[in-house]
């Protein structure tokens, strides 16, 4: 999905929402849409057409999501918990506004959280060595088929389809 067409599938509530967060904080908001660009870019380059699935790549997709959100985001704060607390507010909203089902959610957040640890080892890396270390978290990536599962996992990437 482009970046556009997510601006335009959000309702009137969901807009004001960005709107106010964006007069709050206008540089991580101007942060987040430049990741959520790369990240769209970067995904359809190395996985075409197959990223929104639940499959490896869309685990990969939110982890560099993540990683690229927290990194934009941090060349305008120090505070690495501001940073890290503003890109899980706005991907969780963004899983809140466009529901999946359980297992699918619960995914999502988990490798959402995931991309935000790898950002601690990564934040000085370069976009280009981040997407390598990430496509090799990608090989060693999980599937996982009950809720129980997610705990035990959190080091790694998961997906449910193939």
């Amino acid at each position: 999905m482009s970046f556009w067409k997510i601006i335009k599938s959000l309702n009137f509530k969901q807009l004001w929402v960005l709107f106010l967060w964006f007069l709050q904080h206008p540089l991580f908001m101007f942060a987040t849409a430049k990741a959520t660009y790369f990240t769209i870019r970067i995904a359809q380059k190395e996985f075409p057409d197959i990223h929104d699935q639940h499959n490896k790549a869309n685990a990969f997709r939110h982890a560099l999501w993540n990683l690229l959100i927290a990194k934009e985001s941090a060349k305008f704060s120090s505070d690495l918990d501001a940073v890290l607390s503003w890109t899980k507010r706005i991907t969780d909203w963004h899983e809140e506004f466009s529901p999946n089902k359980e297992m699918a959610r619960l995914m999502d957040l988990h490798n959402n959280q995931f991309g935000r640890n790898k950002f601690l080892d990564l934040k000085e890396k370069s976009t280009e060595t981040i997407v390598i270390s990430l496509k090799n978290e990608f090989t060693n990536a999980v599937q996982v088929k009950h809720t129980s599962e997610f705990k035990n996992l959190e080091n790694q990437l998961v997906y449910l389809e193939k």
